[in-house]
């Protein structure tokens, strides 16, 4: 069954589900097992993720030796083709596992993508142009406003960072479109972008996001300083106050004396 994006939620996450999605915009694919993993962890306590390939994939479910495992198991696989399509066919048996499937080489999957198309299974299409990149917007960001939305697919339409950071990034700078419209990840680090002061505001918005939702993690940055805001708003007074504070010094606020 054809859908896009924008028509699934936490509704269409659980046990016995199968996305399978395929186009030729493949920087959806992580973005898309984040989101669905996430929501698999909201519902269950013990969630496993397999990366894998469809082979890799199989040994794993025939290799299960408790019967009683309560697990649900959740696999991201790649480049499906036509050649695995009595393989994968099997996949709708399996009651307490999660399939995310991409189609791989287009002259090689035109069969088993008309498979999902007609299948009961969750069949999106993900195509590089701004349709695609407004539906996965609005999946992931259901509540913002259509400007909100139109700056993050521009954002997302030129950057040449990995669509999942660069989400991550957004995710965090929602409460103020200004910071949506300055911020440019293309051919340089967006942190790297930003000016003293703007750079520790982000990261004291950063932190405090961090104690309120722990699960959410800001790319590579790991907040580990339990004095983090206290150290951060000393900085802001610091480099207001005319005293010269390096970025290395600022990076080292958060990252030290845990």
């Amino acid at each position: 069954m054809k859908v896009d994006f924008r028509n699934i939620n936490a509704n269409h996450v659980g046990a016995g589900s199968i996305f399978f999605l395929y186009g030729n915009y493949r920087k959806t694919f992580d973005v898309f097992c984040e989101f669905v993993q996430e929501e698999l962890m909201k519902k269950s306590s013990n969630v496993k993720v397999h990366h894998c390939s469809v082979s890799e994939c199989i040994k794993i479910i025939n290799g299960q030796c408790d019967l009683f495992e309560s697990s649900v198991k959740c696999f991201c696989i790649k480049n499906v083709e036509d050649n695995h399509l009595d393989k994968v066919s099997k996949f709708f048996e399996e009651k307490n596992c999660v399939f995310i499937l991409e189609s791989g080489n287009y002259t090689k999957s035109k069969k088993i993508t008309d498979y999902f198309l007609k299948s009961e299974a969750l069949s999106i299409a993900s195509f590089d142009n701004d349709l695609t990149r407004h539906s996965i917007t609005k999946m992931l960001f259901p509540n913002v406003t259509q400007s909100v939305r139109d700056e993050i697919v521009k954002i997302i339409s030129s950057t040449d960072e990995e669509l999942y950071s660069a989400f991550r990034k957004i995710s965090l700078l929602l409460d103020d479109i200004n910071y949506l419209r300055n911020y440019n990840t293309s051919k340089q680090s967006f942190l790297s972008g930003l000016d003293l002061i703007p750079l520790i505001r982000f990261l004291l918005q950063t932190v405090m996001r961090e104690r309120i939702v722990k699960s959410q993690n800001f790319s590579k940055i790991s907040i580990q300083n339990r004095d983090a805001i206290r150290h951060l708003l000393n900085a802001e007074l610091l480099q207001k106050s005319g005293v010269e504070i390096s970025r290395g010094y600022v990076y080292q606020l958060i990252l030290n004396h845990a």
